[in-house]
């Protein structure tokens, strides 16, 4: 999974943890997780505890969105077979395959006119459908920016997705405004689809996996308000009111679906979320001979320069600590990099001789073609004798070129979308 692992592996300990982090990538591997959980027997569908007699149903619909749905929707393809009438999928990147599905690309993080386009499609095909029809959806992290027919002009919706990315705010304040200005988010797709049987196949990426947040709910029945997200507005332009008021964005803000009868026919399903690969770092350390190993968090979030440090100070001597969620980076500087990157570059300067640590992003993209960095004494020597200074490059959120020089950006293939993970080995 790891594609540079054996340039990095210049040290035991190092050959160690990058061998703990691959276990986790492996165990979130998309096509492995879909074929885990979901089985066909004599005509019935197996969707972990759920049983679906697909001989109630007329028609079969699969719709997917989000960074890796496309991997997922074409394992569930080959399980399904000729039984899927038809189906619709937005992803980063393009299936150009003979099938009844419509594997479609679009882009991210911010959303684009072939997102609207592609998103558009997905409703008319869902407009059509009837009681008597089956629609399966496949939300990955990420859908927030693909699936998308927003309220206001795309411009606006653009400008907006990059100010909330580079605020400092958390994913459940973020998605509360997209919610708030978007007609498929916050249960919206699920009031598309009705009256037909939803069942909704959920990769979370989110810290705590509120189900309501992940891709900003689509299926979901919301329950934050528009007064929610024009607060969260007014934080993010206290300096920048007038672009506000320009283009009237509060006064565009809509309220999300909150009628049940449009739920009532829906089951949101989590088959995927960080503690799966989590776990399985946890066994792969132990069985390399760490005695002390402790999950620290699945859901851990904060400003990531801080982040790094506070898990090296939580990780004692002898131990492995690892964790997973999402951190956030407020942006001042023009630098190139990620959050997981800027975490192990804030961590530096608490590295010592017996300590390492790696931050990851699931997906294999971290903002950047990187998933992520370690960071270890190698790294410290380097810098220094190459005169880098890591606070320099901080200040200018420029953790991408730093790890370039030093060589220890992580590569990796793409896992099912599970947020960050990361990883505190201290000797």
């Amino acid at each position: 999974m790891i594609k540079n692992f054996s340039q990095l592996a210049v040290s035991d300990l190092r050959k160690k943890a990058l061998k703990i982090v691959e276990s986790g990538m492996k165990a979130i591997f998309i096509k492995k997780i879909f074929q885990e959980n979901i089985k066909i027997k004599n005509n019935f569908l197996f969707i972990r505890k759920e049983k679906i007699n697909l001989d109630k149903f007329n028609r079969i619909f699969i719709i997917g969105f989000g960074k890796g749905s496309s991997d997922a929707v074409l394992t569930m393809e080959k399980i399904l077979k000729n039984k899927i009438d038809d189906g619709i999928v937005i992803d980063t990147s393009h299936k150009n395959i003979n099938s009844r599905i419509k594997y479609l690309k679009g882009n991210h993080p911010i959303p684009s006119q072939k997102n609207i386009k592609a998103t558009k499609k997905i409703i008319n095909l869902l407009k059509n459908t009837k009681k008597e029809d089956l629609v399966i959806i496949v939300i990955f992290g990420g859908g927030s920016a693909l699936l998308t027919y927003p309220v206001v002009n795309l411009n606006i919706v653009q400008k907006i997705n990059k100010q909330l990315l580079k605020s400092g705010k958390n994913i459940y304040e973020i998605n509360t405004v997209r919610k708030h200005l978007d007609r498929v988010k916050g249960g919206g797709l699920a009031k598309f689809a009705y009256p037909a049987k939803i069942y909704s196949l959920i990769c979370s990426d989110v810290p705590g996996n509120d189900l309501s947040i992940i891709a900003s709910g689509p299926a979901v029945k919301d329950k934050t308000s528009k007064n929610d997200a024009k607060k969260i507005l007014r934080e993010i332009y206290s300096n920048k009111s007038d672009f506000l008021k320009k283009y009237n964005i509060e006064k565009n803000l809509i309220e999300t679906t909150k009628n049940e009868k449009y739920f009532k026919n829906v089951k949101n399903i989590l088959i995927a979320s960080n503690k799966v690969a989590l776990q399985e770092m946890k066994k792969e350390a132990k069985k390399l001979g760490f005695k002390k190993v402790k999950i620290y968090s699945y859901k851990i979030q904060g400003e990531a320069r801080e982040t790094g440090k506070i898990l090296l100070d939580k990780c004692r001597n002898k131990e492995v600590l690892l964790s997973g969620g999402e951190t956030t980076v407020t942006v001042k500087g023009n630098g190139k990099g990620g959050r997981n990157q800027e975490l192990v570059l804030g961590a530096l300067e608490k590295i010592s001789e017996k300590s390492l640590i790696i931050s990851i992003a699931s997906d294999g993209k971290d903002n950047t073609n990187a998933a992520g960095a370690i960071g270890d004494i190698h790294t410290k020597k380097k810098a220094e004798k190459m005169n880098l200074n890591p606070q320099n490059y901080l200040q200018n959120n420029n953790s991408y070129n730093f790890f370039k020089k030093t060589g220890d950006l992580i590569f990796s293939k793409r896992g099912a979308n599970v947020a960050d993970l990361m990883l505190i080995i201290k000797l």
